[in-house]
């Protein structure tokens, strides 16, 4: 029936567009940009999804920043190692969203601008899987892409069953039921390292070049668009609790689940509590 042929291809462009957006693949078009300062006739799919982080990170004014990469890269989470206070103060100076323009046809960077989509990319990507396969025929699919989850359709008719996860923990913390909508999550749990008895987590604040210090161990975000989802995501856990739901409650189309550093669950007025820890849109 193609069905197989199908998960190729779009597992193909899950694969073409990462190569595209990964900031920290020498070949993409994005670190072609970053190096060069410019880039003339850039794919739709980069123009896009600058566009997109550009967005969100004029939002708050630049509480999310998609031009944190000189700073970014000076963290090594994998190995536990922290940059020198010399080196971030340095970099910071580079970290600008007014730094990128973008005209009809080309992107500058300004001022030692260099972006990073970590934040962006993969809800980015799993919008376009969903197009791809909506326009194929493909009724119903789960497209996982860690961490972010983009449900097309239905589960024969029921809400298909996204679990949050407990951080730093096994399993679920809590399920949301769902149909034809993106679960997409950012945490400190995701990638950090612990040193001195302090967690350093890969949610950095714009502004000093260190771990956002909130309360917030998670946040998970529900809307209909993953592309929205992640970058909304991760602007809600760097403006903390309060200011972060806030920011849910008066946008449209956006419901959340908020996770504090003592597994405390907080909702946003769209959604409610079934029963034990299943959570549903209202």
């Amino acid at each position: 029936d193609g069905s197989e042929e199908l998960l190729d291809s779009a597992v193909e462009l899950t694969g073409s567009l990462a190569n595209k957006l990964n900031c920290y693949l020498e070949s993409s078009e994005l670190s072609k940009l970053n190096k060069d300062k410019i880039i003339k006739s850039p794919s739709d799919e980069l123009k896009e999804a600058v566009e997109l982080g550009l967005y969100y990170s004029a939002l708050k004014d630049g509480v999310f920043d998609i031009t944190i990469k000189p700073v970014s890269q000076l963290w090594d989470f994998k190995n536990g190692t922290m940059p020198d206070s010399a080196d971030v103060t340095d970099a910071l100076k580079k970290v600008g969203y007014k730094s990128i323009e973008i005209t009809d046809n080309q992107i500058i960077l300004k001022d030692g601008a260099e972006i990073d989509l970590g934040a962006v990319a993969k809800g980015y990507i799993a919008k376009k899987v969903r197009d791809f396969l909506l326009k194929n025929g493909v009724k119903s699919a789960i497209i996982n892409l860690g961490g972010n989850v983009t449900v097309l359709g239905d589960n024969n008719g029921d809400a298909f069953n996204v679990g949050i996860q407990k951080p730093f923990g096994e399993g679920s913390l809590a399920t949301v039921k769902v149909k034809d909508f993106s679960v997409v999550t950012s945490g400190t749990y995701q990638r950090c390292f612990k040193k001195d008895g302090t967690l350093y987590h890969h949610l950095l604040n714009t502004k000093t070049g260190m771990p956002q210090n909130t309360d917030l161990a998670s946040v998970t975000v529900i809307t209909k668009s993953a592309g929205d989802a992640d970058p909304m995501s991760t602007l809600c856990f760097l403006l903390g609790a309060d200011d972060g739901m806030a920011l849910i409650e008066q946008t449209d189309g956006f419901e959340a689940v908020f996770i504090d550093n003592n597994g405390n669950i907080k909702l946003s007025s769209g959604l409610v509590k079934n029963f034990e820890n299943i959570i549903s849109l209202k």
